[in-house]
């Protein structure tokens, strides 16, 4: 059976994050890694619905959903990729077009879109939509699913400030659905909170002991402890990274 797992950067990174630790508890289990750094929440909810279609035998999806304010920018040319650090190009066979990640590659047209264009209300309500059509297909294809988020700034659960439209909206997501730390909080409170030693220096996502007890502790709340040679690479990571980097 196949799992997959979709998401931004702290879902794929540089080093090993949240998915390379599912295997360790779904050990019967082939794990696809959807995550892509600086993914959009609508680059997510489509490698979802697009990877359903793709791949047989699905199990399981998780989601960790991404910042609101994100977005991507289709073409049917492949520009400059390190024309701004902060985005970067690829070619998507399935869709056949070059996708960018993390905004627009062209920093004046970003910042344009950002003072002009840019709502933060109307996209907290686009995530919500985001995350409504995802559980309803996953629902319409009888695949398990849990959804996550890597920070609690993400969703906004104060029902005071919201709309009426924006209310009706929100109650119809499946929330029982979600794996949360404490109180609506997601990998990075958690991180912050419970392993706050686990960060590089100048680097604000994770470092993996802090993935795989998100796993472990949050996701599975299990009590199965990796074999002692892994885990000593995981309490050594960050002592080896400083030494090697």
């Amino acid at each position: 059976m196949t799992i997959l797992t979709a998401g931004c950067s702290f879902t794929k990174y540089k080093w090993a994050s949240w998915p390379n630790f599912v295997k360790w508890f779904e050990t019967d289990d082939h794990i696809i890694n959807l995550g892509n750094p600086a993914s959009s929440n609508e680059t997510i909810s489509r490698t979802v619905y697009n990877s359903v279609s793709k791949y047989k035998n699905i199990k399981k999806v998780y989601i960790m959903w991404s910042g609101p304010n994100r977005y991507e920018v289709i073409s049917d040319t492949q520009g400059d990729k390190t024309m701004e650090d902060a985005t970067w190009s690829t070619y998507d066979p399935d869709w056949k077009w070059f996708q960018y990640y993390g905004g627009h590659v062209d920093r004046d047209k970003h910042k344009y879109y950002q003072r002009y264009f840019l709502n933060e209300k109307q996209n907290e309500i686009r995530l919500l939509e985001k995350i409504l059509f995802t559980q309803l297909l996953l629902d319409k294809h009888k695949i398990e699913y849990k959804m996550m988020c890597y920070m609690a700034n993400i969703l906004s659960h104060d029902k005071d400030t919201m709309s009426a439209g924006h209310l009706a909206l929100y109650k119809q997501i499946n929330w029982n659905s979600f794996i949360f730390y404490k109180d609506k909080l997601g990998l990075y409170d958690f991180a912050k909170s419970e392993y706050p030693n686990e960060f590089a220096d100048s680097d604000e996502h994770p470092l993996p002991l802090a993935h795989y007890k998100w796993v472990k502790d949050i996701m599975y709340q299990s009590n199965i402890e990796p074999p002692k040679d892994e885990l000593d690479k995981l309490l050594n990571f960050k002592d080896n990274l400083s030494t090697t980097g």
